[in-house]
């Protein structure tokens, strides 16, 4: 069974955040949202979500996939986190599956030197520039094993992306 830690923080970006964890629980995966700071996570509209796990709980090294939810601040306070950018870093190493949607390829990824591969994110301008030249403008772009999306609106495709990935097949 993959193991897949969906990482949560305070306004993250709701759809972005459980689509996955949906989609790759409907798939069978063991999918655990680990929160960087409470239990109870406010997303960016107001919507309260109970974590599984608290970071402090888990050693993210463990899992075959990490996923990473936009939403501001969300991504930023996922950014502050030194141990989330080390597991990305080795994940990425690793050919683990890495996905990151809306401007979590930016704010964690590229303002972190993580990004040397294609990828997309929502097509902010500064969002943009700080991809340069690796942005596609794509709504999701699998490169390798590091897969990212647009934004809200394509994160269905974004989960169905990260089931391929790890080769498992949600039942709709």
């Amino acid at each position: 069974m993959k193991k897949v830690a969906v990482i949560f923080a305070s306004g993250m970006e709701e759809i972005e955040a459980i689509t996955p964890v949906d989609v790759l629980r409907r798939a069978g995966a063991q999918v655990d949202v680990v929160s960087i700071g409470e239990t109870e996570v406010k997303g960016s509209h107001n919507i309260t979500v109970v974590a599984d796990k608290l970071i402090s709980q888990v050693d993210l090294n463990d899992y075959d996939a990490l996923v990473i939810p936009g939403g501001m601040p969300g991504a930023t306070n996922i950014a502050s986190k030194i141990e989330v950018l080390t597991a990305i870093k080795s994940a990425l190493e690793k050919g683990k599956i890495v996905g990151a949607i809306c401007a979590s390829p930016a704010v964690v990824l590229g303002e972190n030197g993580l990004l040397n591969k294609k990828a997309t994110c929502y097509p902010a301008e500064g969002f943009v520039k700080i991809l340069g030249d690796k942005y596609t403008g794509n709504d999701v772009e699998v490169c390798d094993n590091l897969i990212t999306a647009n934004g809200p609106k394509s994160a269905l495709k974004f989960a169905l992306a990260l089931a391929t990935a790890l080769g498992i097949n949600p039942a709709f």
